[in-house]
């Protein structure tokens, strides 16, 4: 098993960075995008930090601004657009129980879905 070495999620995203090799220029926006809010997920990992050394030293809670609960999830959308998540990785035909191919949609289970899905497929 790969150990991971505890790190910050900028250094994560430039050592993934250098080790993808399918990246062009076509991809400097996303990553310009992602070297952003890796920077902002790490600062506010910071500014909690900070809250509770201060709640610890006052003995009360921490006085911590409203939770970021979209950064993360953005970051992982971003990684993904990337192709830097194994799901966003084209799959190994050799691998074994593993399919070359994303399985084909299920078929509509009544008539407005498959409306709709024929009315998408032109």
């Amino acid at each position: 098993m790969t150990a991971f070495a505890e790190e910050s999620v900028t250094a994560a995203l430039e050592r993934g960075l250098r080790n993808a090799k399918h990246l062009r220029a076509k991809h400097a926006p996303v990553v310009a995008a992602a070297r952003s809010l890796a920077k902002k997920i790490d600062a506010w990992d910071v500014i909690v930090e900070w809250a509770i050394e201060d709640a610890a030293e006052r003995g009360g809670r921490p006085s911590v601004p409203a939770n970021d609960n979209v950064s993360i999830a953005s970051f992982l959308k971003y990684l993904d657009a990337l192709g830097l998540t194994p799901e966003g990785e084209a799959p190994a035909a050799s691998a074994p129980g593993r399919p070359a191919i994303k399985p084909a949609p299920a078929k509509p289970t009544n008539k407005v879905l498959a409306f709709r899905q024929k009315a998408q497929a032109g």
